[in-house]
């Protein structure tokens, strides 16, 4: 893993080959680059090392990640800030800095998968697994782009500028069909594990999963067909469940579900059975100097933290403040009713309340956040200030690896696709996903007797995956596929906490339909000049 950071380092000092310059305005490599990189298997092991760097940048490695946006964007943060108020413009850097990461590493990867097959390598293994890695990012960010802005020009070669700006905007559905593509060819490529020199890397059954979650994405479920009009997709469910199944076939030998919900987070557990595939870190002063450390989980943590009246202690033990833009959790997840209580009244004051464990894991308050008085009406999100081995002393010197894809979401999916499958063949296999689930959290056992069909466990799975999956940019692309966003966001927005007018039943914020899609950026509209080219989507 160290290996391969290193390797990271080292392009960005030499000028990081491959990189859009702006966003789709991908200018011809320089002559120089061209014959002096890409000549020895070395020179492409240290290309797919810069392709893991945007990874690693769209995961927050300097605080504005696209899991920030996507964080910012969903009902479980207070929203402060226009992503979160629905009032971003196409020059949003909210929307324009994750696009412009999307596209370098799409970028990289051409440049990699164009050249690889006119270098003679020793080890053919090597040279396959590299093109699986180049495809698997590649397919990560097409699937982005596909759900996130709903489709863009399918650039899979390296193009002048002049070529680019002839290749027209595709349909949300030739962009996921490119991302489909894309991972099944990586799945045939790829190893099923890494040897520890290369831990951290994609993996065939990353891929597979990532699979999964793409036909989920694609399926119209029977709960947002009742909502919209649409007709289900069932046969999207099956592909969903087919690829995601070859992943839970593993378990055991590749891959578990964490015994307690903390290891889940914690940098001590880094590339664990939990993880199928996760950003990779180093922690430390050294590791910020080389650029491996990350900032994300420092946006977490107020800049008014009292740190002599304990508040650093309540935070996982953090020796300094945060950042001027801290996120705080909303009432939407942080109200005692969203997470299921185990014991006590909440009635009785004298009571001794236990909730879900994965509320304390997640959430904290009464932090003096420099007041005189501990703020019990303030939530603030601890869940990755966890690193039992090497927790840092500075903002920026974070090795706590970010969850792209957990085993635990792996299962979560598989149960939500056999149910709109076919709830009654299914509940069986459905039941114990939800069962180990909630048990983890401290939760009794759920059954038929509660929810006796379709429906019910459609709307169990929406509580699960809000409450297990807090704060690691899946709660927005969830309410969007659902087709729940809408009414979600109207609930979060009905809040007195998020500006509600009780007196006159007004909300202060409000989402429109075509919010489902982010801003293509302004930038690039006027680069391109041509809407029969590169159009706006709509409302912006």
């Amino acid at each position: 893993m160290k290996s391969i950071k290193k390797i990271i380092f080292v392009l960005v000092c030499c000028g990081s080959f491959c990189a859009c310059e702006d966003y789709l305005a991908v200018t011809p490599e320089s002559a120089y680059t061209d014959e002096s990189f890409y000549l020895t298997a070395t020179d492409f092991e240290t290309a797919i090392s810069g392709c893991y760097s945007d990874l690693n940048e769209i995961f927050g490695k300097n605080g504005t990640g696209y899991i920030n946006t996507l964080i910012a964007r969903s009902d479980e943060c207070r929203n402060s800030s226009e992503i979160g108020r629905f009032m971003e413009s196409s020059n949003s850097t909210w929307w324009s800095n994750p696009w412009k990461n999307l596209w370098s590493m799409v970028s990289r990867c051409n440049k990699i998968l164009d050249k690889i097959d006119g270098v003679d390598f020793s080890d053919q293994t090597q040279k396959a697994n590299i093109k699986g890695e180049a495809l698997a990012l590649r397919g990560y960010a097409y699937f982005q782009f596909a759900w996130c802005w709903g489709g863009v020009p399918l650039i899979t070669k390296p193009l002048s500028l002049s070529e680019t700006h002839k290749i027209a905007r595709s349909s949300q559905e030739a962009t996921y069909a490119q991302a489909e593509s894309d991972f099944k060819q990586a799945y045939e490529l790829l190893p099923e594990a890494w040897p520890s020199t290369k831990t951290g890397r994609v993996t065939r059954y990353a891929a597979a999963g990532m699979l999964g979650r793409l036909y989920l994405y694609q399926c119209i479920s029977q709960r947002r067909a009742q909502k919209t009009g649409e007709t289900p997709t069932p046969a999207m469910a099956e592909k969903a469940a087919e690829w995601l199944k070859l992943v839970i076939d593993k378990e055991g030998s590749l891959y578990k579900m964490a015994t307690v919900y903390t290891d889940c987070f914690d940098g001590a557990k880094n590339n664990s059975a939990e993880r199928v595939w996760e950003t990779q870190y180093l922690s430390g002063a050294s590791a910020q100097a080389l650029g491996l450390s990350t900032y994300f989980p420092s946006i977490f943590i107020p800049s008014s933290l009292n740190l002599r009246r304990g508040d650093g202690t309540k935070m996982g033990g953090v020796t300094f403040t945060g950042g001027s833009g801290s996120f705080r959790a909303s009432l939407s997840i942080a109200d005692s009713s969203k997470y299921e209580l185990i014991s006590g009244n909440l009635d009785d004051p004298l009571s001794v309340v236990v909730f879900d464990k994965r509320r304390d894991a997640t959430l904290v308050n009464g932090l003096y956040v420099d007041k005189s008085t501990p703020v019990y009406d303030y939530y603030f999100v601890k869940k990755f200030l966890i690193d039992s081995a090497n927790f840092p002393s500075a903002i920026d010197y974070w090795g706590t690896n970010l969850p792209i894809l957990r085993y635990t979401d792996v299962k979560m999916m598989y149960a939500e696709a056999l149910n709109e499958i076919d709830y009654a063949a299914n509940k069986t296999t459905i039941f114990s996903i939800l069962n180990e689930v909630r048990t983890r959290g401290g939760l009794k056992p759920i059954s038929e007797v509660e929810l006796p069909d379709y429906n019910t466990v459609f709307d169990c799975i929406v509580h699960e995956r809000f409450v297990e999956f807090a704060f690691e940019g899946l709660r927005w692309p969830d309410l969007v596929r659902w087709r729940l966003a809408e009414e979600k966001i109207a609930e979060h927005f009905a809040l007195q906490d998020e500006g509600y007018d009780e007196s006159t039943e007004t909300p202060m914020y409000g989402m429109k339909k075509y919010h489902h899609l982010a801003p293509i950026p302004y930038i690039d509209i006027v680069a391109y000049n041509n809407e029969n080219i590169l159009w706006q989507n709509e409302g912006y």
